[in-house]
């Protein structure tokens, strides 16, 4: 007995996997745009931010569209294991920044 799935399951996958690989690739570049900010802000070579700016709010853009459609994935498709975990993905990152910045308030 084989199994196909249907072109709608299949949307769905495609998608579900889209926000995955978005969200990772969000987390990632977003993390390397703000520890490279952090880099150039301490070298003190007054060299400014250079693409570190534009780099994070890539990564930060990407993850938010990760989010999205995650979200998508999760109110459309019956399997809900990988709309979650690029949801969580997505997330870890926007959470992070809300813990770093509760952390430096005095």
């Amino acid at each position: 007995m084989t199994s196909t799935a249907t072109p709608a399951r299949r949307v769905h996958r495609r998608l579900a996997i889209t926000a995955l690989v978005l969200a990772v690739v969000g987390a990632a570049v977003g993390y390397w745009g703000f520890v490279s900010g952090i880099d150039y802000a301490l070298n003190g070579s007054g060299g400014g931010p250079g693409p570190s700016i534009i780099v994070f709010f890539v990564g930060a853009a990407l993850s938010v569209a990760a989010v999205v459609l995650a979200i998508v994935g999760l109110m459309r498709s019956s399997r809900k294991t990988l709309p979650t975990i690029a949801l969580v993905i997505g997330l870890l990152p926007i959470g992070a920044l809300i813990v770093a910045a509760l952390a430096n308030r005095r």
